[in-house]
């Protein structure tokens, strides 16, 4: 198993639910109004602020983790097309996960 760590703008929450829908990933932890520095700069720390930053955890197989991996990075090439300083709000990470209890 793979565990899958996105972090993104809370603006984008819609294509981030859509694109674990379309893998058929029903299982999965979401943090709001995650606090941060990166390379897109601080995050806004306001409630449901649109400069706010969201963080999704899911454990899937393998298989699995790797095809999101391809969706989330089409997702960022073709939105990062409309980002003038090239950089686009969205980090994915993967990590082995082993389910122990």
């Amino acid at each position: 198993m793979k565990m899958l760590l996105i972090v993104f703008r809370q603006s984008m929450v819609e294509h981030i639910h859509a694109l674990l829908k379309e893998h058929d990933v029903n299982a999965f932890t979401e943090l709001h109004n995650v606090a941060g520095r990166g390379e897109t700069g601080p995050t806004v720390q306001f409630l449901l602020s649109p400069g706010a930053n969201c963080m999704i955890l899911t454990a899937v197989s393998e298989p699995l983790a790797y095809r999101l991996i391809d969706g989330f990075t089409r997702l960022k090439a073709e939105q990062g097309m409309h980002q003038k300083d090239n950089t686009f709000p969205l980090h994915v990470f993967v990590l082995p996960c082993e389910q122990v209890v």
